[in-house]
């Protein structure tokens, strides 16, 4: 056989289109950049006859933000009942906006597939974003529209879990993170109480029902990965805002952990209903929120309320409800970067189960948002591609960068960590390398912050102003 390589991105997140035009959910920018690097994997098969598999590893199509609507208008806000049609008519719809609102992507991906030789495949894994991709009339739309016959079928392989090739195992990753983000059958993502139409995790429904109108408000808040730990920087840095996240997700999610305790009135309650029983009335919130302004002691406390709150919810761990000290309170914004090193560590602890039970030489995740390539205990390699949208790497930054992302998003979120997976088999089909690679160079980190200056009276004024206006008209 000639030589072959597997190609693997993942997270691509690409959305309704319309960046330009005012779309401020729509994260996928480089759509040049993703049929440039098309060109160059086609150009080389062709010059060097190398065999190439292509695999976008899950979360491809940004479903959860995509509206059901007739005619897509990108500077338009939409409600949240456009997003909350799971049909496949829905699922129809809105990849035919995907699809006229960003041309180019499928052009690449049609001019890279090849019978052969050398054979150019392409295989689409779903991930918790977009499981619409298991519907049989999305699966064969997508092949329509990249001019995929009956006769080449077999070039295009979409909506399932994972793919296992010549030791390569590759799958997204979300069903060994959060509980909030798992299918109830991972290797199926239909709901099991309505098998005609697919699941959506709470998680996604967080996204739905409440982040979509936060992002248009702040686009930057997607980069902040995992989202649980936007809920502790947002206490360390805005409180109000971590409280209207807090209600929201408290209310939206239910209890996967029944974990009561007797409230003052003597009725059993979970942390998260007690934890909503302080956020009823504007003057209870209110109150809260002075407290966590004005109260370190306390602001560690109420930390450990949230995260015992969120873990009933199953968007953290079991096993970090009660971590060393939490009995103490901890900071939050320490808190946030444990939380993201759990995070990573939960899959990397899965890809060495994977490599081990499937005797994989080769394990790739995705769904982190992460760029990881490691040596695993087992003698595989643990690869995660990361995202095609932006990323912010905050987890040792300093508070006060943090602060200027706040004030200036715009230096940040603009940046982009094209990465791809490679791995080369030689002609008898053994793997001779597995690496991690990007598009183009690097994106430079932005200029860090200087010392921020003591503001003015008339700015203190302003600020004053604005904090009270977003409490008076806040949902």
């Amino acid at each position: 056989m000639p030589r072959k390589a597997i190609i693997v991105i993942s997270d691509t997140h690409i959305g309704a289109g319309g960046a330009p035009e005012g779309n401020r959910l729509e994260d996928f920018i480089s759509d040049a950049e993703f049929v440039d690097w098309l060109h160059d994997l086609v150009e080389e098969s062709n010059r060097d006859n190398v065999e190439m598999d292509l695999v976008i590893n899950g979360d491809w199509i940004e479903y959860l933000q995509i509206p059901d609507v007739k005619r897509f208008e990108p500077y338009h806000p939409y409600d949240t009942v456009t997003y909350a049609d799971v049909s496949e008519a829905a699922a129809l719809r809105r990849l035919e906006i995907v699809h006229e609102w960003h041309p180019s992507i499928f052009l690449g991906l049609s001019d890279f597939l090849n019978p052969g030789p050398p054979r150019r495949s392409l295989t689409i894994l779903y991930g918790n974003h977009d499981p619409e991709l298991a519907y049989p009339g999305v699966q064969a739309r997508i092949r329509e529209i990249l001019h995929v016959d009956a006769e080449h079928a077999d070039l295009v392989t979409v909506g399932q879990r994972r793919y296992f090739k010549h030791g390569v195992y590759i799958e997204h990753g979300n069903a060994y993170t959060e509980e909030v983000d798992r299918f109830s059958n991972p290797d199926s993502p239909f709901d099991p109480n309505n098998p005609s139409l697919i699941e959506r995790p709470n998680g996604s429904h967080f996204v739905t029902h409440f982040f979509n109108r936060v992002e248009w408000e702040r686009p930057w808040v997607d980069g902040v990965h995992p989202m649980t730990t936007l809920v502790f920087y947002a206490i360390a840095f805005e409180p109000a805002f971590a409280l209207k996240i807090l209600r929201t997700l408290l209310r939206v999610l239910p209890d996967i952990l029944q974990r009561l305790h007797v409230s003052e009135e003597g009725e059993q309650v979970s942390t998260g209903q007690a934890l909503l029983a302080q956020l009823e009335t504007p003057a209870q919130e209110k109150e809260l929120l002075q407290k966590l302004e004005s109260d370190p002691a306390f602001k560690k406390q109420f930390v450990r309320q949230v995260q015992r709150a969120l873990g009933e919810k199953g968007v953290i761990a079991e096993d970090w409800l009660q971590p060393q000290g939490i009995e103490e309170g901890i900071d939050p914004v320490a808190r946030a970067r444990e939380i993201t090193e759990q995070y990573w560590q939960w899959l990397e602890d899965a890809a060495e189960r994977v490599a081990r039970a499937q005797q994989a030489q080769v394990v790739l995740f995705g769904h982190i948002h992460e760029r990881i390539e490691k040596q695993l205990s087992s003698g595989a390699t643990y690869l995660n591609t990361g995202t095609w949208v932006w990323k912010g790497h905050f987890k040792d930054a300093p508070d006060r960068v943090w602060q200027d992302l706040l004030v200036h998003p715009e230096k940040y979120m603009y940046s982009r960590d094209l990465t791809y997976a490679r791995v080369d088999l030689d002609e008898d089909g053994i793997v001779r390398s597995a690496r991690l690679h990007r598009v183009g160079e690097p994106p430079a980190p932005p200029e860090p912050p200087g010392d921020l200056p003591k503001p003015s009276l008339w700015a203190r004024l302003l600020l004053a102003l604005r904090a009270l206006l977003r409490r008076l008209f806040a949902g």
